[in-house]
């Protein structure tokens, strides 16, 4: 598995084009966690965008406008089309350039959990041929979209000390109550902190041989995937199980308020789960009200702490802090 200390996750930057740089020169130096944090933190950040951040592009000053001079009705109305003209191209530039960062995020999130460092080279120079759009940075038309944007880094792994084998355990914990490797598996990432988590427990569940397993992120407070209306009902009609993966919740607020919307949208709670490391030092820990109508995947802080422990020759983490909702 790919080394990934504090550092990894520290984003000195988190503009899209210095994430997009930080992507292409982790890749090429073979530091799948470097580029896997870079380019989760990108993804994040284009999904905000497209999943309903308020837009503001503009029309350059002075741009040509076929009106005549003075009729200020006429010159209104055709603003408001050029403006939508140029906002609708580009949307779709954008969503063209979600799609890759997603999968490319998705790509190393496996690369990441690969064991062997020779195969995980060999992971990354298959990968490297795929990194042509984010070569030449940010296309136009989505940095207009993304150039007021910040991403956030991962407090869960740089602050709390998680690690990416943890993902692995918990989706090994799912695995040991969902043994079908056919069933549909929706991991939703809860952004922030789930645009790391989730694709990491995607890749452990395909590592674990699970056949369809599809990846995206939300909001707690945004729309359930705008861009893709029909994934929840094609995945809950063929019995599929949604996995809600998350930073560590304080009240399970955020969790919860998804899952009820997955459940209004036509999944059973059981077939809703959240799967999230714990800021509680047992398992047999209460879990937060909101969570308690669903089956939980928890891995508990005092073995996520432990497993730091032997990696870092440290011990307990330092303050747990954070909110995850």
């Amino acid at each position: 598995m790919a080394e990934a200390g504090a550092d990894t996750w520290t984003l000195p930057d988190t503009r899209a084009s210095a994430l997009v740089r930080r992507v292409v020169d982790a890749a090429d130096r073979d530091d799948a966690a470097v580029a896997f944090a870079a380019a989760a933190a990108l993804a994040q950040l284009t999904a905000d965008r497209l999943q309903g951040a308020r837009h503001r592009l503009r029309l350059q000053p002075g741009a040509p406008l076929a009106v005549r001079a003075g009729v200020r009705a006429v010159q209104a109305g055709q603003e408001r089309m050029a403006r939508g003209a140029a906002l609708v191209r580009g949307r779709f530039g954008l969503e063209q350039w979600h799609v890759t960062v997603r999968d490319l995020t998705n790509v190393l999130a496996e690369a990441v959990l690969v064991e062997d460092r020779e195969e995980r080279a060999s992971v990354l120079a298959g990968f490297r041929g795929a990194l042509a759009p984010l070569r030449g940075g940010v296309p136009a038309p989505p940095a207009r979209w993304l150039a007021e944007g910040r991403a956030a880094p991962s407090w869960c792994f740089s602050r709390l000390g998680l690690r990416p084998v943890d993902c692995v355990t918990l989706a090994g914990r799912f695995a040991q109550a969902h043994p079908d490797r056919d069933r549909v598996l929706l991991v939703v990432g809860l952004r922030p902190e789930g645009s790391y988590l989730a694709p990491l427990v995607a890749a452990a569940l395909t590592a674990l041989d699970y056949r369809h397993v599809v990846c995206r992120s939300v909001r707690a407070d945004g729309p359930l995937l705008p861009e893709e209306p029909r994934l929840i009902e094609s995945v809950r009609r063929i019995g599929g199980v949604a996995l809600l993966c998350s930073g560590p919740p304080r009240t399970g607020g955020a969790i919860g308020r998804v899952a009820a919307r997955l459940v209004t949208a036509g999944f059973a709670p059981d077939r809703v789960l959240p799967v999230y490391p714990s800021l509680a030092r047992s398992d047999a820990a209460r879990v937060p009200a909101p969570l308690r109508p669903f089956p939980s995947v928890v891995l508990s802080a005092e073995e996520w702490h432990a497993h730091r422990a032997r990696t870092t020759g440290r011990g307990r983490t330092d303050a747990l802090t954070g909110e995850a909702g």
